[in-house]
């Protein structure tokens, strides 16, 4: 899979990502990648990908097309920092990768052996265990830490139309920026997403299937659900949890997030044409993993 990137005479961008090993581009409707301009020919270049590699083709062109400013006489390799003439745009190929694998954190590394005990019993579900380590927390100046874990804790006791729930869960993202997301992953309470369990409430707070109560795994960022016997991949980004949600995984997604409606609804079938990410319903203009341009003017369709 690549993406064209196509720059038009009006300075407007377009990316258009095709999965074929040969596309054409031209004026006429039938092309991949349609150039409405009368100095484009319409039947104008093709390109092919074979090997590994991607060989651009003029296509005995009136114009012509040019690479980095040069005429093509012949076929001719392509890289993706090779700026491709067609009339009046300006093309570019890039090599679409498969969805890059999140990036893996080293575990979070306790402060001492007390906390690493108290750690392992809030993993554990001991009773009093939270309240312990908040209490530990705050004589050991890590305040902020302390108040997450309090407010993570007062929130299991409200429902969601309750006016405190807004608050305090805005109180949790601003506590959420600035604690380590490693440290997060240990003690975090966020309900279990993309659930197939008709009886399991999937975005209630008060649901018990909450990712501080499955089992701890050998894997960092994998529990264990003793209800449905099937393992919960904590998230820190929606398109990464819909690579799981893909395949029917149930997931918990970290505060920081950036959600939208049905974030992880399918249908599975808009990947990021930088990294891949599939986006779902996502419609903003930048990918809300990567960061990269992603909403396409209209010059041309895929065939």
């Amino acid at each position: 899979m690549f993406t064209v990137i196509v720059g038009g005479p009006d300075g407007e961008r377009a990316r258009l990502t095709f999965s074929e090993p040969e596309i054409t581009i031209g004026r006429g409707d039938g092309n991949h990648v349609v150039l409405a301009e009368k100095n484009v020919s319409k039947r104008h270049a093709r390109i092919v990908v074979k090997d590994g590699r991607y060989i651009l083709v003029d296509l005995k062109s009136t114009n012509g097309t040019y690479v980095n400013g040069r005429r093509i006489t012949s076929p001719m390799v392509i890289e993706e920092s090779d700026k491709i003439y067609i009339g009046e745009f300006v093309l570019y190929h890039q090599v679409h990768a498969t969805a890059r694998p999140a990036r893996q954190l080293p575990p979070y590394p306790p402060r001492d052996r007390r906390e690493a005990e108290l750690l392992r019993q809030i993993a554990a579900r001991e009773p009093a265990s939270r309240e312990i380590y908040a209490d530990w927390l705050e004589e050991h100046g890590h305040g902020r830490e302390a108040e997450f874990v309090r407010v993570q804790d007062a929130m299991t006791g409200l429902a969601p139309e309750d006016p405190a729930f807004a608050a305090r869960s805005e109180r949790l993202g601003e506590l959420a920026k600035a604690v380590d997301y490693r440290w997060r992953l240990r003690v975090a309470r966020p309900a279990i997403e993309n659930c197939t369990r008709a009886a399991v409430p999937r975005f209630d707070f008060k649901c018990p299937k909450e990712w501080g109560a499955l089992e701890p795994t050998a894997k960092q960022g994998v529990r264990m659900c003793g209800a449905c016997k099937q393992e919960v991949f904590y998230c820190a980004s929606v398109p990464e949890a819909r690579d799981h949600a893909a395949k029917g995984e149930c997931v918990a997604l970290d505060l920081r997030a950036k959600r939208w409606p049905a974030d992880l609804a399918s249908p599975f079938a808009n990947p990021c044409p930088s990294c891949g990410s599939d986006l779902g319903s996502w419609r903003g203009s930048d990918c809300p993993k990567c960061g990269e341009m992603i909403r396409m003017m209209v010059v041309g369709r895929m065939a």
